[in-house]
């Protein structure tokens, strides 16, 4: 049993309840949880105050009486998330794996690499949040809001595999001997060793691959006769309901430049705008009148609240909008829009 890797999952897990993860702490969380339901379970357990208390009342078993006073007063005195210590929930996440007596189960599920080809690792993205990571081949991954992304545990030994639901961008390092595949809906990115983008959100029409530099082939998932090539600056959009592909060259930059924290749109429908925002910004956007989502927008968006966003939108476009705010931060702000 490594006590230092349990404790360390229940330090980030105390980071999360107090709201000061990091993104890379977040990820390897999500990570974590998604090995296995248990895992989930005994997540769910710390985040309820009443198993946090006895939980923490039969760590100090030593003295029951002072551990549970402490915990009362500080229950009374502040909310639930400011009360949690880093070191505290670590050594109660420690306490309470020990006596369900899965240590073991984490040391091996967790830690452990997986020898089977057909496992994987998942991370995943939530609304109004990107991340950075690094692949097992030092490969370098973008990923957008709303993302889900999978690559095989066994990645840059006997393959690189990967899945994708959502949007990323990658800056694959080159191996010629093992080509790196991105499988998303219908298509599949098959590449060296170069940059690009993909965008395959399920709730889309389109699945949008990128090209900057280097080159790609594109294949189908279910047509092995299929085999198509793209040069840099180059955009192939495959319409997932009509089985179509298309391929323009309108130039990466505004396709990719969501990795630096930019939103660039031009001539696009506010259909699709709307679905970019409400990833980027974490928010629903109720529309009331249909003939808006047929507005053409065109705008660069560098650091611009939410409100910013739709004065803008309010002056280009001739439309009125209400921001409704939550209380509750797993709502989302809701803006109403109308013509």
């Amino acid at each position: 049993m490594n006590l230092l890797e349990s404790i360390k999952i229940g330090s980030i897990i105390g980071k999360y309840l107090g709201g000061k993860e990091s993104k890379e702490e977040l990820v390897l969380l999500r990570i974590w949880l998604c090995r296995a339901s248990k895992n989930q379970e005994m997540f769910n357990k710390l985040k309820e105050e009443k198993n946090i208390g006895e939980a923490i009342e039969a760590y100090e078993t030593y003295n029951k009486e002072l551990a549970w006073e402490r915990y009362r007063q500080r229950i009374t005195a502040l909310t639930f998330r400011n009360v949690l210590f880093r070191w505290k929930v670590a050594a109660v996440f420690f306490f309470l794996v020990g006596c369900a007596g899965i240590l073991s189960y984490i040391n091996n599920e967790w830690l452990t690499p997986s020898t089977s080809d057909n496992a994987f690792t998942t991370i995943s993205t939530n609304n109004g949040q990107n991340s950075k990571i690094i692949l097992p081949d030092s490969s370098v991954v973008w990923i957008s809001s709303g993302t889900t992304l999978s690559y095989n545990t066994n990645f840059s030994v006997k393959n690189r595999l990967i899945k994708l639901s959502g949007q990323a961008f990658f800056q694959v390092a080159r191996n010629e001997e093992i080509p790196l595949t991105v499988t998303c809906n219908e298509l599949k990115v098959k590449v060296l060793g170069t940059k690009f983008d993909v965008s395959a959100y399920p709730e889309d029409r389109n699945v949008s691959v990128i090209l900057e530099s280097g080159s790609i082939e594109l294949l189908k998932v279910h047509d092995q006769s299929f085999k198509l090539k793209l040069n840099p600056g180059e955009v192939a959009e495959f319409d997932v309901e009509r089985k179509e592909l298309f391929v323009s060259k309108e130039g990466s930059y505004k396709f990719t430049s969501w990795k630096d924290g930019i939103l660039i749109f031009k001539d696009d429908e506010m259909s699709e705008v709307f679905k970019k925002l409400e990833r980027w910004y974490n928010i629903d956007i109720d529309v009331k009148n249909d003939k808006v989502n047929q507005l053409i927008f065109n705008a660069t968006i560098v650091n611009e609240n939410v409100e910013e966003i739709f004065d803008l939108i309010k002056f280009s476009c001739g439309i009125n909008y209400e921001i409704i705010q939550s209380d509750d931060p797993e709502i989302p702000v809701k803006v109403i829009l109308t013509k």
